[in-house]
């Protein structure tokens, strides 16, 4: 007999709870293409990114903005936000997250790089730079597939130098998968 009741209590009870406790969230990816400007380094930018929705509240965005300047080639990027529902189809988020950027960078000769890198002949990484990401963010769902998001956030490069913080403003679509 009390096998039997342990039985129906873990089909009734264990089991289901099981489902619930995933840490993935149904249909909570979303793809999307974006336009925008850097304000300190003047220049148009467009791109691709990826949202995914760690929790009800919490979202990471992943994305790569080509940046149309000379000097300047990649923003990638890494953001969380924090959704703050002002109604079901409207959200704002602070956004803080990290970046990898070549934003106003011009060629150098070979000598005056890392003399590691000079001697393996590998340019790709010079004049890339660390930066930190803090803005604010809103979006709008136009229906259950389909949404339009702006951001504006401040890029803060991590070693300043020569190179200055940019204002980024972002406007975009994406889709949910």
């Amino acid at each position: 007999m009390k096998k039997l009741l342990l039985s129906i209590f873990a089909i009734l009870v264990i089991i289901p709870s099981l489902n619930r406790a995933s840490a993935q969230i149904d249909e909570d990816f979303r793809f999307g293409l974006h336009a925008g400007a850097y304000l300190g380094a003047n220049a148009l930018t467009g791109g691709v990114y990826g949202t995914y929705g760690l929790d009800d509240w919490l979202n990471m965005e992943v994305g790569v903005n080509y940046i149309l300047k000379p000097y300047s080639f990649l923003d990638v990027y890494c953001d969380l936000q924090v959704l703050l529902e002002i109604t079901s189809f409207w959200h704002i988020f602070p956004i803080v997250g990290i970046s990898i950027h070549d934003i106003d960078t011009p060629p150098r000769p070979l000598e005056e790089m890392n003399p590691l890198i000079a001697e393996s002949g590998l340019t790709m990484l010079d004049g890339w730079t660390p930066g930190i990401n803090i803005g604010m963010g809103v979006y709008y769902d136009l229906s259950y597939r389909w949404r339009v998001s702006g951001q504006i956030k401040m890029l803060r490069r991590l070693p300043q130098g020569m190179h200055k913080s940019s204002i980024i403003m972002l406007c975009g679509l994406d889709y949910n998968f």
